[in-house]
């Protein structure tokens, strides 16, 4: 008899740390669930963020298209003619050696439009520095 009470109080303890472990395992899922979630706010913030800045470069570029298009069909001289696109500014300023920083500041630029055009630039053996 006394070897079945020590068997049902070995079984009772082994069952009451089985279920210790697993309130210590499901606590720490949750912690875990929780830097999850917070994390994909994050990153769908900084999605919202870089999809409204590219959005913001499309409707520029557009509008610099239009404008372009609609100077070459008035028969106007080139786009750096009267009412420089802030964009050839930008270009030859990069090509006078001006970091993006100052280039988006003396254009009215965004520094995001700025390192573009640099990295552009940069990437195109037309329009690169020269040395």
């Amino acid at each position: 008899m006394n070897w079945l009470w020590l068997a049902v109080g070995l079984s009772v303890v082994v069952s009451l740390l089985a279920l210790w472990l697993a309130a210590l395992s499901f606590r720490a899922s949750h912690r875990q669930l929780d830097r999850m979630r917070h994390s994909q706010k994050r990153l769908e913030s900084e999605l919202a963020v870089s999809n409204s800045a590219a959005i913001g470069m499309g409707n520029r570029l557009l509008a610099m298209e239009k404008r372009v298009t609609a100077n070459r069909e008035a028969g106007g001289g080139s786009a750096a003619s009267d009412g420089e696109l802030p964009y050839t500014e930008a270009s030859q300023l990069f090509q006078m050696g001006h970091d993006a920083a100052e280039v988006a500041r003396r254009c009215g630029l965004s520094r995001a439009e700025a390192s573009l055009l640099q990295t552009m630039q940069e990437y195109n053996p037309s329009t690169s520095r020269r040395s």
